[in-house]
């Protein structure tokens, strides 16, 4: 009975192996996404004051047959920036608990860009791609600055939106003396490797 176990383990063994090998030929012929940090800020204003929040998220980037753009001879095939909702840093830990409230972090622990489309300009890009806020995905568009430096690309950028688009309700605190306005602007930067 031992003879048998083992017997099928070693097959097991043997498949298992042969489907990880076969996965990695199979991924070999395409580029591998690179993962860089971002950092992103959150900013707007109330009733009462401007806020800013930041936080460091994620820029996987893969390259390969598409529109040369600047830093990126081979163009771009695929961008997906990612923005961890527990990680905000805010001023005051009482406006950081209003935030992810506001974002339902516990439900929601992502605000994700995935690139659709791009038109090189200048010292940059024209994007155009979805965002994803809770369960809401709208469409967006918005400039980005490529500046090679060292062996990756800075890139930067800035999006305004109006945060009800996507579900979110600004925080009201203070029986109502302050409201948080829903017009907010994300600013972001980093440096990716192509």
């Amino acid at each position: 009975m031992a003879v048998v176990q083992m017997a099928c383990q070693t097959g097991l063994a043997r498949i298992l192996t042969a489907g990880v090998v076969g996965l990695a030929l199979l991924q070999g012929g395409a580029v591998a996404a690179q993962q860089s940090p971002v950092e992103f800020t959150v900013s707007g204003s109330s009733t009462v004051r401007g806020w800013t929040c930041s936080v460091i998220g994620t820029a996987q980037v893969t390259v390969g047959s598409s529109t040369p753009v600047r830093g990126f001879d081979d163009g771009i095939q695929r961008v997906t920036l990612t923005v961890p909702v527990d990680d905000f840093v805010c001023p005051d830990e009482e406006m950081r608990e209003h935030l992810l409230e506001a974002l339902r972090a516990d439900e929601f622990p992502e605000i994700t860009f995935r690139l659709e489309g791009y038109e090189a300009s200048g010292q940059g890009a024209v994007t155009t791609g979805t965002l994803t806020i809770l369960d809401a995905t709208e469409e967006v568009s918005f400039p980005l600055s490529l500046t090679p430096s060292g062996s990756g690309v800075r890139i930067e950028g800035e999006l305004r939106l109006d945060m009800t688009t996507y579900g979110v309700e600004p925080p009201v605190v203070m029986f109502g003396l302050l409201r948080v306005r829903p017009q907010i602007r994300i600013q972001f930067s980093g440096i990716v490797t192509p």
